[in-house]
């Protein structure tokens, strides 16, 4: 029988159990990677195993948060655990599981492919190597922006919780939690064809550098979508006469701008990554592909904002 400690229990141990699965699979994905990278060019090993060592560590970080989450949860200092507290914390370790395990998966790509590139040109590791950094950075991002609003969503639990406020928190974590998957993805299919395209032709860097910090950022702003919206959710009042259905409004809400970002964030990555591609094939035609990547992409993140819009009109 489900009780509300057990509910508790299992929305603690969600956040870490999601994290280790990201981890565990991340970490296979790059160390499988940088194996067959090292026997391909042994001139790079070095460089190799070192971009391997930091992009690991990174890779690792997701299931860091996803731990200190759950310790937070399970010694946080609530006293007297309620349904309503319980459902709460579902939606923080949601949240921040699914974050982290997506995170985790869509950086090892990076790693895989920076020690593919290292190999192609070991001597042009070290910009190889800042641009791996670079693109791990941006994509721990999502994990980050979970954990700040899991912990938002934590200071304001109460013994005094009721049924429509804790249903409105678990839509602010779970608007986080899809919101994420899609830059994550995203992240991961640009961030490897831009690796990817350094080693190819590193006489391009100059070129696809400027050009993948644009669209890493485009790529992300779906998430910052999320992070506002779930932050409209857990600060808009409810009104006592109208709560019920203000709450399944959230929730509905919570839906409809997540699963925006998701799509979005993927068909932003996979027209980034081509371009980024063909960039290193023909870099004369670079401003041509530019022009055509960013008018693609603006296109599609009209998407997002429309959903963005229906959310605002459901919670206000």
């Amino acid at each position: 029988m489900i009780t509300p400690a057990l509910l508790h229990y299992i929305a603690a141990g969600i956040g870490i159990s999601l994290g280790a699965i990201g981890a565990g699979i991340g970490l296979g994905i790059a160390g499988s990677g940088v194996q067959g990278a090292m026997t391909r060019q042994p001139t790079g090993n070095m460089q190799s195993f070192r971009a391997m060592i930091i992009g690991l560590a990174l890779i690792e970080s997701g299931a860091i948060i996803a731990l200190v989450t759950t310790l937070m949860t399970l010694f946080g200092g609530i006293e007297g655990i309620t349904w309503d507290i319980a459902r709460a914390e579902l939606g923080i370790g949601l949240a921040v599981g699914v974050a982290a395990a997506a995170i985790s998966i869509a950086s090892s790509f990076v790693v895989k492919a920076t020690t593919q590139s290292i190999a192609r040109q070991p001597f042009f590791a070290p910009k190889i190597l800042t641009f791996m950094l670079i693109s791990q950075s941006i994509i721990e991002a999502p994990a980050i922006f979970a954990f700040v609003v899991g912990m938002l969503i934590k200071t304001q639990l109460s013994p005094s919780l009721d049924f429509y406020h804790s249903l409105k928190f678990f839509a602010s974590g779970l608007v986080v939690a899809i919101g994420c998957i899609g830059p994550s993805v995203g992240q991961a299919l640009f961030a490897y064809s831009a690796c990817t395209s350094i080693g190819i032709n590193k006489n391009a860097y100059n070129k696809i550098f400027p050009f993948s910090l644009l669209n890493e950022a485009i790529i992300e702003t779906p998430m910052i979508f999320c992070v506002l919206f779930a932050l409209l959710i857990i600060y808009t009042p409810l009104n006592p006469e109208t709560a019920f259905n203000s709450s399944i409004k959230a929730f509905v809400a919570s839906l409809t701008v997540g699963i925006g970002a998701l799509v979005s964030s993927i068909g932003m990555g996979y027209v980034a990554s081509r371009s980024c591609y063909q960039i290193a094939l023909e870099p004369s035609v670079y401003a041509v592909l530019m022009r055509s990547n960013l008018l693609a992409v603006a296109f599609i993140e009209s998407s997002m904002i429309y959903a963005v819009i229906i959310g605002i009109f459901l919670i206000l």
